[in-house]
């Protein structure tokens, strides 16, 4: 399977009293790879990421649906940048799944979390669900390792 991976840069103010990194500061960091990962930031027009824009204007929005995290280790305050591993393992008709693995370095032999997101595709007019288009769809199955998603 194909994985995007990410480096993202810890703030000091995403640790708690212990030196770890606060499980609120875990969601914002992976938020933060997804968005470099899956839209572009790009002001150039010729670049487009694999995602519809997140503009509210857009008539198609992609909203989070379901998210589950597991805690594997804990994850210290570092200077250097932590690594987001992300792959869909999954493209459904109007939905997919992003699964991540936070490591310290990209060395490590183990992720410290892991995580799944569900991610939907829904009519920014009346909120109901709305198939992957064709082309979002091909752009998606670049990091599922599955040709006949």
């Amino acid at each position: 399977m194909s994985e995007i991976r990410i480096p993202i840069q810890l703030r000091w103010g995403d640790q708690d009293a212990y030196g770890h990194i606060n499980n609120v500061a875990i969601m914002r960091i992976l938020e933060e790879a997804r968005a470099r990962a899956f839209w572009s930031g790009s002001a150039d027009p010729e670049e487009t990421g694999i995602l519809p824009p997140l503009t509210s204007g857009q008539p198609v929005w992609t909203l989070v649906a379901d998210f589950q995290l597991k805690y594997r280790q804990q994850l210290d305050y570092q200077r250097e940048p932590v690594i987001v591993e992300m792959s869909i393992p999954t493209i459904g008709g109007a939905s997919f799944v992003i699964n991540y693995g936070l490591r310290a370095a990209a060395e490590d032999p183990t992720p410290k979390i892991t995580a799944a997101s569900t991610l939907v595709m829904v009519d920014s007019v009346t909120g109901r669900p709305q198939r992957i288009d064709a082309e979002t769809r091909s752009r998606l199955r670049l990091w599922s390792g599955d040709d006949d998603s």
